[in-house]
């Protein structure tokens, strides 16, 4: 594996990354319902991985990391599969541990997550060879992503690439499935609702403060910035979307979104640290709501869906440093479960420019 995020601050980029996995296969006698044909009978895995982090040397003397693990969820799917040749993509989530993380004092150079518990991303492509009905042996490629979700500051986030070879062993022989994903199964219509579908969904989360942190390490020196707790604010979400079932797997719409930042009177502060009365004058000043709307898919899997969003701010002011231009993104997962139904549960990241701002955990109600 290589780190790709921020390289000027490393002599080595290099580390070693092994892993351990445990995988269904989906197939025509398990996957019935129709969405395991539907996804041309994906794979679905539980794993964990060790990234030799320790081996990675910062500019500084005052700055290391150390190891890394990650647990973590996977679904690999085939987009093109022969008799011995398979071909697609992977898309994992999880968490992963450091005891690396910065210290002011200690390890004031790895500011690029802040916490011991980060949240795990990761996405790439593999080609597998079917040696026999049982052995499979893959080449791989993949991006990984560990952040603080701004569950704490600072959170420049951990980027690293890199590829591999894997060896699987079945303890049953695959199943014989179709092999161009692009001649897709439909999806029975007894299993989903065809036509639009309306939602009102409130959320929250907490935020560590980007400006607060920058004002704080102008104010107070080091020795006193290792015993200042960064405060984790509150924030609040209410939506209401309206989206259209266009078949089983997908799903599209808009929403209208309200979000509540409680920490108007800490940017205030912290922005007069930071800039001068001029600039503070030419922002748009403090308001504490932010309203905007956006468009939406989901893409879904028996009861799970994927939620992505792009959206645009009808209103936002919020001073100089957390300005961050019209659009902002939500990405996550929705559960709907039917022993609770008409009520879900989802959670999502917002962002601005694919930087996070706070995980959004939400449960609203399908009308």
């Amino acid at each position: 594996m290589t780190i790709g995020s921020f390289r000027d601050s490393y002599t080595s980029t290099g580390f070693n990354s092994y892993i351990l996995e445990f995988d269904y296969l989906t197939g025509p006698s398990n996957g019935k319902d129709g969405y395991a044909a539907g996804y041309n009978y994906p794979v679905f895995g539980i794993g964990i991985t060790w990234n030799t982090l320790s081996d990675v040397d910062f500019k500084s003397t005052k700055g290391h990391y150390s190891d890394m693990f990650a647990l973590y969820g996977k679904i690999s799917r085939d987009l093109i599969r022969t008799r011995h040749i398979g071909f697609g993509y992977d898309v994992s989530l999880g968490l992963s541990y450091s005891s690396g993380y910065y210290d002011p004092l200690t390890n004031p150079s790895n500011w690029f997550f802040s916490a011991p518990v980060l949240f795990y991303v990761a996405g790439g492509g593999h080609l597998t060879w079917m040696v026999a009905p049982r052995l499979d042996v893959e080449a791989g490629i993949n991006v990984r992503h560990n952040s603080s979700a701004r569950f704490a500051y600072p959170n420049g986030g951990l980027n690293y690439w890199g590829g591999g070879l894997a060896v699987r062993y079945r303890l049953s022989e695959r199943e014989k499935t179709r092999g161009n994903v692009f001649k897709t199964t439909k999806i029975s219509k007894d299993l989903y609702d065809k036509g639009w579908n309306f939602e009102v969904y409130a959320g929250g989360g907490v935020h560590a403060c980007a400006a607060e942190w920058k004002a704080t390490t102008k104010t107070v020196s080091k020795e006193t910035l290792a015993e200042t707790n960064l405060r984790k604010w509150p924030m609040f979400s209410l939506s209401a979307d309206a989206i259209y079932r266009l078949t089983g797997r997908f799903a599209v719409g808009g929403t209208i979104d309200t979000f509540w930042n409680t920490n108007i009177e800490n940017l205030k502060w912290s922005d007069s640290v930071l800039y001068s009365e001029e600039e503070i004058a030419a922002s748009k000043g403090y308001y504490p709501f932010s309203f905007g709307f956006g468009l939406v898919q989901e893409v879904f899997y028996k009861d799970f869906a994927l939620y992505i969003q792009e959206g645009v701010y009808l209103l936002r002011r919020m001073g100089v440093h957390a300005e961050h231009g019209w659009l902002y993104e939500r990405a996550g997962l929705r559960y709907y479960p039917k022993a609770l139904d008409p009520f879900f549960l989802s959670v999502c990241i917002k962002a601005h420019r694919f930087k996070a701002d706070y995980m959004d955990f939400c449960i609203g109600v399908r009308f």
